[in-house]
């Protein structure tokens, strides 16, 4: 708790490795260390704790009743709200006194930040470019090439503002949760971007509001079928090979003996 309460994310990576450590252990005023890193705007640190804490719960509550999305919610601390929700903070729990969700939080403290965060979020709740089933192209390309081909040709007050003003293109996919993992981990984003890489949970992309599994989990359910695949390969080429090698000694034998 100290450590999320100050922001050393070396202590914190380092005390994953501990099986001993109760990561939902809370302190006399409720606080879980989740809470703390929240409430305090440790974006890494709660990146740590959601992806590398496996049996996280998400929702402990305080002695107010509060959860560690809300708390960061009135603390305006939008990175940390977008980190929780990506993990599966449930956006829809209330407080047991005012009755009022995260977003009702943030709007009656004045978050401004976190609520159009929230915002951006729902309206693009889930990553499809990381689904094996999307399709990288930009929908409203062809819509954009025939309104343009349609268009006579500009005049020439329209060719001398268009030379004035500085243009500011929007993106066709901007915000979202696709923008928030691509910001998190390159700080670049582009409407156009697209994997070229195999995700563990291909049929089940990140959704916001949906729990996914930590890092120590998926390792644990990767290994025994990395493992199966490396054990057929070489034991059906070893077993090839045996027989290769048994039908050789015999057709030497039998020659031998013919001999």
């Amino acid at each position: 708790m100290v450590a999320c309460y100050h922001g050393f994310g070396n202590v914190v990576a380092l005390l994953s490795r501990c099986s001993f450590l109760d990561v939902n252990q809370q302190d006399k005023d409720g606080n879980t260390a989740l809470m703390l890193a929240a409430q305090a705007g440790h974006v890494p640190l709660v990146s740590l704790l959601v992806n590398y804490y496996a049996g996280l719960d998400l929702e402990r509550r305080d002695q107010r009743g509060l959860t560690a999305l809300m708390k960061a919610a009135i603390r305006d601390r939008s990175e940390c709200v977008a980190a929780l929700l990506m993990a599966g903070a449930d956006l829809t729990a209330v407080d047991p006194v005012r009755g009022k969700t995260a977003l009702e939080w943030a709007v009656l403290t004045d978050s401004f930040d976190t609520v159009w965060r929230i915002r951006q979020l729902l309206r693009r709740p889930q990553v499809e470019q990381l689904s094996q089933h999307y399709q990288p192209e930009w929908p409203a390309l062809a819509g954009l090439v025939a309104q343009a081909q349609a268009q006579a040709a500009p005049s020439l007050l329209e060719r001398l503002q268009g030379t004035l003003s500085l243009p500011f293109g929007q993106s066709p996919q901007e915000g979202g949760v696709l923008d928030h993992l691509v910001t998190l981990t390159t700080s670049l984003a582009s409407p156009f971007l697209t994997t070229a890489c195999h995700t563990l949970c291909p049929d089940h992309p990140p959704t916001l509001g949906t729990r996914s599994k930590s890092v120590p989990e998926l390792l644990v359910q990767a290994k025994p079928q990395s493992y199966g695949a490396s054990m057929s390969g070489p034991s059906s080429l070893a077993i090839s090979a045996a027989q290769d090698g048994e039908e050789e000694a015999g057709g030497g034998l039998g020659q031998a003996g013919n001999r």
